[in-house]
């Protein structure tokens, strides 16, 4: 008798919803945080002891990265 080993029916193959894991949990608590850093560089005196520049760069870098992030979230979750 042979053993086979995984999933083998073709009808639900790729077509059903994975249920929210805990890798998109939390890949979604790290857009937020990306997305709270760039806001606090950007739009808030919170890190006045940084010059402009520097807080204007790592405000738009974190604000990218955190586009970024969603970007590649929302594309694996298709």
């Amino acid at each position: 008798m042979e053993e086979k080993y995984g999933r083998y029916d073709e009808e639900g193959a790729g077509k059903q919803k994975r249920p929210l894991g805990m890798n998109i949990v939390l890949g979604m608590v790290m857009i937020a945080i990306y997305l709270g850093m760039a806001y606090l560089l950007l739009f808030t005196t919170f890190f006045s002891n940084l010059h402009d520049i520097v807080r204007y760069i790592m405000g738009g870098v974190f604000a990218l990265y955190g586009i970024f992030r969603g970007y590649r979230l929302f594309v694996g979750m298709k």
